[in-house]
């Protein structure tokens, strides 16, 4: 059966490139790109990371990143397939109720369309007996008078202007390829592989979680603030930033 590593060792082995080439020119470690081709996922720190490395690794072969994605989720999740090939013989069966059940449905509507109508004659009798003439002088007292309508109008204070927090601004300059995932209050809002020269900008109200896959190739600047280098080349690293408050 075709799994996702072993087409792209396929793929890798038939262009003649060798796993130090590809780390290379993807910045994925040798370690993850060893691991991706064998299927031992378990290596790689989180699926958010194994997604993303196996999109660029798939995107540097030429070959067709969602296909292999689908294929990762159906070996990942091979019960999702199975509900997909029941036939819809099975679930109309499984779903269609019984002939006994929609004749005790019926009954029991019936009767409570029949209680509620024989309750609703009852009241109506009863409270048609209760009916007085209106008060005139009470209706007079208990209406509002305008002036009175207006000094309560008047006397709702204004809304207070909500205190306004500066955001979080985060930059980064790439001097290297990076893989790079962006999540801004707690909503992932980027995710790509920039090349060297490149600069992006993101903000948030609260925070930003950045999270790199060549720490090394990447320069942040922090609310205007240069911040240097995350790490060293190649290492997957994961970092927040807050708002200042």
């Amino acid at each position: 059966m075709q799994t996702v590593g072993k087409i792209l060792r396929s793929e890798r082995e038939k262009k003649g490139l060798s796993v130090k080439e590809i780390e290379f020119a993807t910045s994925i470690r040798t370690l993850y790109i060893t691991a991706i081709e064998e299927d031992n996922y378990s290596v790689i720190p989180g699926e958010v990371y194994v997604k993303g490395f196996i999109r660029n690794y798939s995107n540097y072969l030429g070959l067709d990143s969602q296909e292999i994605m689908d294929l990762y989720r159906k070996d990942q999740n091979p019960n999702t397939l199975a509900d997909e090939n029941l036939s819809p013989e099975s679930k109309a069966s499984a779903d269609k109720p019984g002939k006994t059940n929609n004749f005790q449905i019926k009954w029991i509507t019936i009767s409570l369309f029949a209680l509620c109508a024989i309750g609703g004659a009852w009241w109506f009798l009863g409270s048609s007996k209760s009916i007085q003439e209106p008060n005139v002088e009470k209706q007079a007292q208990s209406t509002p008078t305008i002036p009175n309508q207006v000094t309560k109008e008047q006397s709702v204070a204004p809304p207070i202007a909500p205190v306004q927090k500066k955001p979080v601004i985060l930059t980064a300059k790439y001097t290297d390829q990076c893989w790079t995932l962006i999540t801004a209050d707690n909503k992932i809002i980027y995710e790509g592989t920039p090349q060297a020269g490149e600069t992006l900008t993101w903000e948030a109200e609260q925070n930003i979680t950045l999270k790199v896959g060549n720490a090394g190739g990447i320069d942040i600047v922090y609310n205007g603030q240069p911040m240097g280098k995350l790490g060293v080349k190649g290492e997957v690293l994961v970092k927040t930033y807050m708002a200042n408050r």
